[in-house]
């Protein structure tokens, strides 16, 4: 209690809840001699999507609007998230895909990503979660074949964060083998900006449009400017109150357009 009680003393202005909490876990498996390994959870989830890819891909090219269909499927994998869900069902993974009332993206919200991504040059898309790694393949396939002008980087977890995905993941995927993907250097659950690599930092700043998945990457991203939209289900009492929605409710936001943390 001593060692976190000084970690939180001596936390800076440019420290955050994601980056302390690191610290912390790393005092708590030093004093006890117990080190989180989710592997064998990532490797199941990453499967269990890998088994529907194919099936999801026909739907989503045969769907009215692709992109739009991917995404929403994209969202919903922003379920497997074992630091924010007590307990990760697949059975209500698989009931969210199978569901015929799934939110949809905010209207004005898409139109305006749309616009931004016929404008832009760069893209960056900065993933969440094991498993729904998988998904964000189906996105970046899309993005990919409706914006070829665009140059597509997808940037992971450095090191192994909870049931984060790194570059591991992206391999298991595939996704490396469709466009560039790069680790940002970080083990923090998020993307926080002072502790990630240079190139990561450097490719965020000049991006055109980012594409940020998971809660995560909002908590550690939010209010630092950059033209983000955010994607990703609200699974914690904080984000369903600070968005008015339900448990697991879809969400688009863009950066620029929501207001400051109450």
């Amino acid at each position: 209690m001593k060692q976190v009680l000084r970690l939180l003393a001596d936390s800076g202005p440019d420290d955050c809840t994601a980056s302390l909490a690191v610290d912390v876990q790393k005092a708590f498996e030093a004093a006890w001699d117990i080190h989180e390994d989710l592997t064998p959870q990532k490797h199941e989830f990453n499967q269990l999507m890998l088994d529907l890819e194919d099936s999801l891909r026909s739907e989503i090219r045969n769907s009215p609007d692709p992109l739009e269909t991917a995404m929403i499927y994209a969202r919903i994998g922003n379920y497997i998230d074992f630091s924010a869900l007590a307990h990760v069902d697949r059975e209500e993974m698989l009931s969210l895909i199978r569901s015929e009332n799934k939110d949809p993206l905010d209207p004005e919200e898409y139109a305006r990503l749309k616009e931004d991504l016929k404008a832009g040059s760069s893209l960056v898309y900065l993933t969440d979660n094991c498993g729904e790694i998988v998904l964000d393949k189906l996105v970046v396939e899309i993005l990919k074949e409706q914006y070829p002008h665009l140059a597509v980087t997808v940037i992971v977890r450095g090191y192994p964060a909870a049931n984060d995905a790194t570059m591991e993941d992206a391999r298991a995927a595939g996704l490396d083998r469709i466009t560039q993907v790069i680790g940002n250097g970080s083990d923090v659950g998020g993307t926080w900006l002072p502790g990630i690599s240079k190139e990561a930092r450097s490719l965020l700043y000049s991006a055109d449009v980012i594409l940020s998945k998971g809660q995560g990457n909002f908590e550690t991203l939010h209010e630092c400017g950059l033209n983000i939209y955010y994607l990703f289900l609200c699974k914690c009492e904080w984000f369903t109150t600070r968005f008015h929605a339900r448990r697991l409710q879809g969400m688009l936001v863009n950066e620029k357009r929501i207001g400051s943390s109450s």
